[in-house]
């Protein structure tokens, strides 16, 4: 009798157990390798169907090694493209029809990316400038963007052409030359400018990105950097150093590389996600034999919480080996930015933003209070509370309906150390 329901109670269990199983396992399983039969991709614009799938890195009859890791790869790479706000309406699917068979469809209307105009922006760091820029992004319809621009202003003049998000593969690439004659300042926490100095660099640099997989978003970039700088003449050199100190005549050499991730996402025209960076920076000068040698990151994270509303925030720092960190106040919106200087630094950022007016089809504007805290510490300044740097302050930020890759900022900082605001306006601005 015992022996009877025990072979009884074993059979429903081993029923429960197949029942089960057959219940939850999928109808189409993920470790069948699958292949994408069907691209139904519809443009309309300029945009090249061809720099489409490959930026995506999907063609009809690819075939992977299973369809959890197709999804991961196209989300992956569509949201690279989404990030660069190049379309009006960007939208995919993807659909399995069969046990090793899935089918990708894709909707895009172009925007106008193309911007020739006149530079007219104004910094306190480099006062007013004034200039001429022509920013053609997705550039004819390769999605490859291309900025030529030149432009003076009171404290310096610069030509700069940019090739940026050369597609290879899975690889991107930035190439920028640029011809620069500007000032060189070192400020004091009490305002004024110690040391004033004024050189000619030509820099060409060339940006690898390469993911760690297809399907990462997380990268490894590597940065050459080749400098020619000479030319150099002083206005002010006050400080305890003498002019040789500042002074890199020649040729220099450098070599940027760290780890980067951007999974940053926009829901209209607010952000959800994060973004960090480490990288270690080197240069090194031929003439004098100096170097400059220091780890940077930053982490930047966005939180919608209301579809008027987001709360956002920063932390990062860096710390120099050899040579000392230039413009270390870039982090802190109030500071201009070489008033600091130094060889440690830490900062936090905490800010708000608002949608202030809707669209209505043309423009929204959005206001972001902030308030920034940094610690620079620089061998003439000691650890006294002068390392210290508090500011806060507003940005008023323009987002075109018609134009989603073309952002108008106006920003206004107050240091509080200083008593001295900082002001931006620009194009191109966003923390």
């Amino acid at each position: 009798m015992f022996n009877l329901f025990y072979k009884k109670i074993t059979l429903e269990i081993l029923l429960i157990l197949i029942l089960s199983m057959a219940f939850s396992t999928p109808l189409y399983s993920d470790e069948v390798e699958v292949t994408i039969t069907r691209i139904g991709l519809e443009i309309e614009g300029s945009t090249r169907p061809a720099a489409v799938l490959k930026e995506l890195g999907i063609e009809e009859g690819k075939v992977f090694n299973n369809f959890e890791t197709l999804e991961d790869i196209l989300a992956s790479r569509a949201n690279d493209l989404e990030q660069r706000r190049l379309f009006k309406v960007f939208e995919w699917s993807l659909e399995q029809t069969g046990p090793d068979t899935a089918e990708i469809d894709i909707t895009i209307v172009d925007s106008f990316t193309i911007y020739p105009r006149p530079m007219f922006k104004y910094s306190s760091n480099t006062g007013f400038l004034i200039g001429l820029k022509l920013e053609y992004f997705n550039a004819f319809g390769t999605l490859t963007d291309q900025i030529i621009e030149g432009y003076w202003s009171q404290n310096e003049i610069k030509g700069r052409i940019e090739i940026n998000e050369i597609i290879i593969g899975f690889l991107h690439l930035n190439l920028t030359f640029e011809q620069f004659y500007g000032a060189t300042r070192y400020g004091s926490p009490s305002g004024d400018v110690p040391v004033h100095y004024e050189s000619m660099e030509t820099i060409v640099t060339g940006l690898l990105d390469i993911p760690f997989s297809s399907s990462s978003l997380w990268s490894y970039q590597v940065e050459p950097i080749l400098k020619g700088l000479y030319n150099y003449g002083f206005f002010t050199n006050t400080s305890s150093k003498p002019n040789s100190f500042f002074e890199n005549e020649g040729f220099a050499g450098g070599f940027n590389h760290g780890i980067y991730s951007d999974q940053v996402g926009w829901i209209r025209n607010f952000r959800r996600g994060f973004k960090f960076s480490f990288m270690n920076n080197n240069l090194w000068y031929e003439s004098t034999g100096r170097s400059e040698i220091f780890l940077e990151s930053d982490l930047y994270g966005y939180l919608p919480l209301t579809s008027w509303f987001e709360i956002s925030g920063r932390v990062g720092g860096f710390y120099a080996f050899e040579g000392i960190r230039r413009d270390a106040g870039d982090r802190l919106r109030g500071v201009i930015d070489f008033m600091t200087y130094g060889q440690f630094g830490i900062y936090m950022t905490a800010q708000t933003d608002f949608r202030v007016i809707p669209s209505f089809g043309f423009v929204e504007v959005h206001l972001r209070p902030f308030a920034d805290i940094g610690y620079v510490k620089a061998d003439g300044w000691g650890h006294g509370p002068e390392s210290w740097e508090y500011c806060v302050g507003s940005t008023l930020i323009f987002y075109f309906d018609a134009l989603p890759s073309l952002i108008l900022n106006l920003e206004y900082g107050w240091d509080f150390k200083r008593s001295m605001p900082e002001v931006i306006i620009d194009t191109k601005l966003l923390l």
